[in-house]
Protein backbone atom coordinates (compact mmCIF):
# COMPACT_ATOMS: atom_id res chain seq x y z
CA UNK A 1 0.00 0.00 0.00
CA UNK A 2 2.83 2.75 0.21
CA UNK A 3 3.02 3.23 -3.52
CA UNK A 4 -0.97 4.19 -3.07
CA UNK A 5 -0.17 6.29 0.14
CA UNK A 6 2.39 7.91 -1.72
CA UNK A 7 0.28 9.28 -4.45
CA UNK A 8 -2.19 10.40 -1.87
CA UNK A 9 0.14 12.67 -0.33
CA UNK A 10 2.10 13.68 -3.22
CA UNK A 11 -2.14 14.93 -3.90
CA UNK A 12 -2.27 16.96 -1.24
CA UNK A 13 1.29 18.43 -1.58
CA UNK A 14 0.61 19.48 -4.89
CA UNK A 15 -2.84 20.99 -3.90
CA UNK A 16 -1.27 22.76 -1.73
CA UNK A 17 1.19 24.21 -4.38
CA UNK A 18 -1.77 24.85 -6.61
CA UNK A 19 -3.14 27.42 -3.95
CA UNK A 20 -0.04 29.02 -3.69
CA UNK A 21 0.88 29.90 -7.57
CA UNK A 22 -1.66 33.49 -8.35
CA UNK A 23 -1.27 35.11 -11.14
CA UNK A 24 0.35 34.58 -14.27
CA UNK A 25 3.16 37.40 -13.74
CA UNK A 26 4.40 39.52 -16.27
CA UNK A 27 6.49 38.25 -19.17
CA UNK A 28 5.30 34.67 -17.84
CA UNK A 29 4.43 32.20 -20.79
CA UNK A 30 0.86 32.57 -19.91
CA UNK A 31 1.15 36.29 -20.33
CA UNK A 32 1.89 35.47 -23.96
CA UNK A 33 -0.51 32.76 -24.12
CA UNK A 34 -3.40 34.55 -22.65
CA UNK A 35 -2.76 37.56 -24.93
CA UNK A 36 -3.96 35.21 -27.92
CA UNK A 37 -7.54 35.12 -26.95
CA UNK A 38 -7.85 37.29 -23.31
CA UNK A 39 -12.04 36.45 -23.48
CA UNK A 40 -11.17 32.72 -21.85
CA UNK A 41 -7.51 32.96 -20.27
CA UNK A 42 -5.66 29.92 -20.74
CA UNK A 43 -4.46 30.06 -17.50
CA UNK A 44 -8.07 29.94 -16.07
CA UNK A 45 -8.53 26.78 -18.07
CA UNK A 46 -5.34 25.09 -17.31
CA UNK A 47 -6.13 25.82 -13.23
CA UNK A 48 -9.45 24.49 -13.46
CA UNK A 49 -7.98 21.30 -15.35
CA UNK A 50 -5.57 20.77 -12.45
CA UNK A 51 -8.11 21.70 -10.06
CA UNK A 52 -10.56 18.79 -10.95
CA UNK A 53 -7.82 16.37 -11.38
CA UNK A 54 -6.89 17.39 -7.57
CA UNK A 55 -10.69 17.11 -6.41
CA UNK A 56 -10.60 13.03 -7.54
CA UNK A 57 -7.18 12.31 -6.25
CA UNK A 58 -8.42 14.17 -2.63
CA UNK A 59 -11.34 11.48 -2.56
CA UNK A 60 -8.56 9.37 -3.02
CA UNK A 61 -6.39 10.25 -0.40
CA UNK A 62 -9.48 10.61 2.19
CA UNK A 63 -9.91 6.71 1.26
CA UNK A 64 -6.62 5.47 1.55
CA UNK A 65 -4.97 7.69 4.02
CA UNK A 66 -7.52 9.57 6.16
CA UNK A 67 -6.61 12.42 8.06
CA UNK A 68 -8.91 11.12 10.81
CA UNK A 69 -9.18 7.71 12.27
CA UNK A 70 -12.23 6.24 14.19
CA UNK A 71 -11.21 2.92 16.59
CA UNK A 72 -13.68 1.04 14.63
CA UNK A 73 -12.89 2.13 11.00
CA UNK A 74 -12.24 -0.10 8.21
CA UNK A 75 -11.13 0.68 4.56
CA UNK A 76 -11.91 -2.05 2.28
CA UNK A 77 -10.36 -1.53 -1.19
CA UNK A 78 -12.26 -2.70 -4.29
CA UNK A 79 -10.69 -2.23 -7.62
CA UNK A 80 -13.58 -0.22 -9.60
CA UNK A 81 -13.69 3.51 -7.15
CA UNK A 82 -9.93 4.02 -7.77
CA UNK A 83 -9.80 3.23 -11.68
CA UNK A 84 -12.67 5.40 -11.69
CA UNK A 85 -11.04 8.29 -10.12
CA UNK A 86 -7.29 7.83 -11.68
CA UNK A 87 -9.30 7.90 -15.03
CA UNK A 88 -10.99 11.30 -14.15
CA UNK A 89 -7.82 13.06 -12.44
CA UNK A 90 -6.03 11.50 -15.85
CA UNK A 91 -8.00 13.31 -18.28
CA UNK A 92 -8.57 16.65 -16.27
CA UNK A 93 -4.54 17.19 -15.70
CA UNK A 94 -3.74 15.65 -19.38
CA UNK A 95 -6.06 18.66 -20.93
CA UNK A 96 -3.54 21.48 -19.13
CA UNK A 97 -0.30 19.54 -19.67
CA UNK A 98 -0.95 19.33 -23.39
CA UNK A 99 -2.08 22.91 -23.52
CA UNK A 100 1.38 23.90 -21.87
CA UNK A 101 3.09 21.57 -24.08
CA UNK A 102 2.46 23.28 -27.61
CA UNK A 103 6.11 25.05 -27.77
CA UNK A 104 5.40 28.49 -28.69
CA UNK A 105 2.60 30.96 -27.52
CA UNK A 106 0.57 30.72 -30.46
CA UNK A 107 0.18 26.43 -30.72
CA UNK A 108 -0.70 26.54 -26.65
CA UNK A 109 -3.43 29.17 -27.29
CA UNK A 110 -4.57 26.93 -30.70
CA UNK A 111 -4.80 23.93 -28.11
CA UNK A 112 -6.44 26.39 -25.95
CA UNK A 113 -9.08 27.61 -27.68
CA UNK A 114 -9.78 24.41 -29.42
CA UNK A 115 -10.90 22.70 -25.79
CA UNK A 116 -12.53 25.90 -25.47
CA UNK A 117 -14.82 25.22 -28.41
CA UNK A 118 -15.19 21.71 -27.45
CA UNK A 119 -16.66 22.73 -24.18
CA UNK A 120 -19.27 25.05 -25.68
CA UNK A 121 -20.18 22.34 -27.91
CA UNK A 122 -20.88 19.86 -25.08
CA UNK A 123 -22.59 22.25 -22.77
CA UNK A 124 -24.78 23.26 -25.91
CA UNK A 125 -25.99 19.36 -26.76
CA UNK A 126 -26.02 19.64 -22.65
CA UNK A 127 -28.96 22.14 -22.52
CA UNK A 128 -32.27 21.56 -22.13
CA UNK A 129 -34.06 24.94 -23.80
CA UNK A 130 -33.92 26.01 -27.40
CA UNK A 131 -33.16 29.50 -25.84
CA UNK A 132 -29.85 28.32 -24.52
CA UNK A 133 -28.81 26.31 -27.18
CA UNK A 134 -29.11 29.24 -29.18
CA UNK A 135 -27.33 31.45 -26.70
CA UNK A 136 -24.14 28.86 -26.57
CA UNK A 137 -24.28 28.65 -30.57
CA UNK A 138 -24.14 32.67 -30.77
CA UNK A 139 -21.35 32.20 -28.18
CA UNK A 140 -19.24 29.60 -30.35
CA UNK A 141 -19.98 31.98 -33.20
CA UNK A 142 -18.37 34.90 -31.31
CA UNK A 143 -15.14 33.34 -30.80
CA UNK A 144 -14.80 32.28 -34.15
CA UNK A 145 -15.39 35.83 -34.99
CA UNK A 146 -12.78 37.13 -32.68
CA UNK A 147 -10.37 34.79 -34.43
CA UNK A 148 -11.26 34.99 -37.64
CA UNK A 149 -7.97 37.28 -38.41
CA UNK A 150 -5.65 35.20 -36.85
CA UNK A 151 -6.71 31.15 -37.42
CA UNK A 152 -9.76 29.70 -38.82
CA UNK A 153 -12.25 27.24 -37.47
CA UNK A 154 -10.15 24.59 -39.46
CA UNK A 155 -6.78 25.65 -38.77
CA UNK A 156 -7.95 25.64 -34.98
CA UNK A 157 -8.81 21.63 -35.12
CA UNK A 158 -11.14 19.12 -33.31
CA UNK A 159 -10.53 18.12 -30.27
CA UNK A 160 -8.48 14.96 -30.62
CA UNK A 161 -10.04 13.19 -28.13
CA UNK A 162 -9.13 12.07 -24.13
CA UNK A 163 -7.35 8.98 -25.58
CA UNK A 164 -5.07 10.96 -27.91
CA UNK A 165 -4.93 13.63 -25.05
CA UNK A 166 -4.14 11.00 -22.26
CA UNK A 167 -1.18 9.31 -24.44
CA UNK A 168 0.43 12.52 -25.90
CA UNK A 169 0.32 13.76 -22.01
CA UNK A 170 1.77 11.00 -20.64
CA UNK A 171 4.63 11.29 -23.45
CA UNK A 172 5.64 14.70 -21.98
CA UNK A 173 5.52 13.33 -18.58
CA UNK A 174 7.85 10.65 -19.38
CA UNK A 175 10.05 12.71 -21.61
CA UNK A 176 10.16 15.64 -18.95
CA UNK A 177 9.22 14.44 -15.81
CA UNK A 178 9.09 11.60 -13.38
CA UNK A 179 7.03 8.73 -14.98
CA UNK A 180 7.70 5.16 -15.06
CA UNK A 181 8.97 5.06 -19.06
CA UNK A 182 6.88 1.99 -19.68
CA UNK A 183 3.36 4.08 -18.50
CA UNK A 184 4.19 6.14 -20.97
CA UNK A 185 4.25 3.63 -23.98
CA UNK A 186 1.36 4.79 -26.30
CA UNK A 187 0.20 1.08 -25.82
CA UNK A 188 0.16 0.44 -22.37
CA UNK A 189 -1.08 4.18 -21.39
CA UNK A 190 -4.24 3.02 -23.99
CA UNK A 191 -4.94 -0.03 -22.24
CA UNK A 192 -4.66 1.63 -18.37
CA UNK A 193 -7.38 4.31 -19.87
CA UNK A 194 -9.63 1.76 -21.76
CA UNK A 195 -9.33 -0.68 -18.52
CA UNK A 196 -9.90 2.54 -16.19
CA UNK A 197 -13.04 3.84 -18.68
CA UNK A 198 -14.66 -0.26 -18.66
CA UNK A 199 -14.58 -0.38 -15.03
CA UNK A 200 -16.58 2.70 -14.87
CA UNK A 201 -19.16 1.71 -17.01
CA UNK A 202 -19.42 -1.22 -15.42
CA UNK A 203 -18.04 -3.46 -18.17
CA UNK A 204 -17.01 -7.16 -17.34
CA UNK A 205 -13.60 -7.27 -19.06
CA UNK A 206 -11.77 -5.34 -16.19
CA UNK A 207 -13.24 -6.98 -13.19
CA UNK A 208 -11.61 -10.22 -15.22
CA UNK A 209 -8.52 -8.39 -16.04
CA UNK A 210 -7.82 -6.05 -13.24
CA UNK A 211 -8.38 -8.81 -10.34
CA UNK A 212 -7.66 -12.51 -9.41
CA UNK A 213 -10.39 -14.60 -9.85
CA UNK A 214 -10.37 -17.29 -7.69
CA UNK A 215 -13.09 -20.62 -8.73
CA UNK A 216 -15.29 -22.33 -5.81
CA UNK A 217 -18.02 -23.89 -6.11
CA UNK A 218 -19.82 -25.79 -9.21
CA UNK A 219 -23.16 -24.55 -9.58
CA UNK A 220 -23.83 -25.94 -12.89
CA UNK A 221 -21.70 -27.79 -15.63
CA UNK A 222 -18.58 -25.93 -16.46
CA UNK A 223 -20.32 -22.97 -14.40
CA UNK A 224 -17.92 -21.69 -11.17
CA UNK A 225 -18.78 -19.40 -8.23
CA UNK A 226 -15.68 -16.93 -7.85
CA UNK A 227 -14.41 -14.99 -5.03
CA UNK A 228 -12.41 -11.99 -6.59
CA UNK A 229 -9.88 -10.37 -5.24
CA UNK A 230 -8.29 -6.35 -6.42
CA UNK A 231 -4.49 -6.87 -7.93
CA UNK A 232 -2.49 -4.36 -6.38
CA UNK A 233 -0.70 -4.47 -9.35
CA UNK A 234 -3.37 -2.89 -11.95
CA UNK A 235 -4.19 -0.16 -8.73
CA UNK A 236 -0.85 0.95 -8.64
CA UNK A 237 -0.11 1.23 -12.40
CA UNK A 238 -3.49 3.69 -12.97
CA UNK A 239 -2.18 5.44 -9.17
CA UNK A 240 1.12 6.43 -10.65
CA UNK A 241 0.11 7.44 -14.26
CA UNK A 242 -2.65 9.59 -12.47
CA UNK A 243 0.01 10.92 -9.73
CA UNK A 244 2.74 11.85 -12.71
CA UNK A 245 0.76 13.36 -14.78
CA UNK A 246 -1.05 15.85 -11.81
CA UNK A 247 2.62 16.66 -10.23
CA UNK A 248 4.14 17.24 -13.69
CA UNK A 249 1.02 19.51 -14.27
CA UNK A 250 0.56 21.39 -11.23
CA UNK A 251 4.82 21.62 -11.57
CA UNK A 252 4.65 22.84 -15.57
CA UNK A 253 1.81 25.53 -14.65
CA UNK A 254 3.60 27.00 -11.82
CA UNK A 255 7.01 27.44 -14.43
CA UNK A 256 4.34 28.87 -17.42
CA UNK A 257 2.79 31.61 -14.55
CA UNK A 258 6.07 32.53 -13.90
CA UNK A 259 7.08 31.19 -10.56
CA UNK A 260 10.08 29.34 -11.02
CA UNK A 261 12.10 31.06 -8.87
CA UNK A 262 9.60 31.05 -5.89
CA UNK A 263 8.94 26.91 -6.71
CA UNK A 264 11.92 26.01 -3.73
CA UNK A 265 10.54 27.96 -1.05
CA UNK A 266 6.51 26.72 -2.15
CA UNK A 267 7.51 23.83 -2.20
CA UNK A 268 9.18 23.73 1.08
CA UNK A 269 6.21 25.74 2.36
CA UNK A 270 3.31 22.59 1.03
CA UNK A 271 6.07 19.96 2.34
CA UNK A 272 5.91 21.67 6.09
CA UNK A 273 1.86 22.00 5.91
CA UNK A 274 1.56 18.45 4.93
CA UNK A 275 3.82 17.76 7.23
CA UNK A 276 1.54 19.62 9.88
CA UNK A 277 -1.60 17.43 9.39
CA UNK A 278 0.15 13.71 8.28
CA UNK A 279 -1.06 12.14 11.78
CA UNK A 280 1.35 10.08 13.63
CA UNK A 281 0.84 6.91 15.34
CA UNK A 282 1.30 6.65 19.12
CA UNK A 283 4.41 4.33 19.25
CA UNK A 284 5.91 5.98 16.38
Amino acid sequence: MEPWVAVAQSSRLVNDVLSQIGEPLPGSNFEWVNAHYPFERSSDWCREFLAAALEHMQLWADHVAPLRFHEEAEVIHTFRPVQTLSRAAIEAASQAVWVMDGGTASECARRHVCLVLDDLDQQRKAAQSEERKNHLKAARQLLLERLQSDISEKDIGQFPGYMNIVKEAAATVAAKGTVDADLAHPEVVERLWRASAGSAHGKRWPSLELQFVNPEEEISPGQFATDRIPDPAAITHILNLAGSILSYGVLRFADYSGYTPQLGKILATAGENLGAIIPRRADA
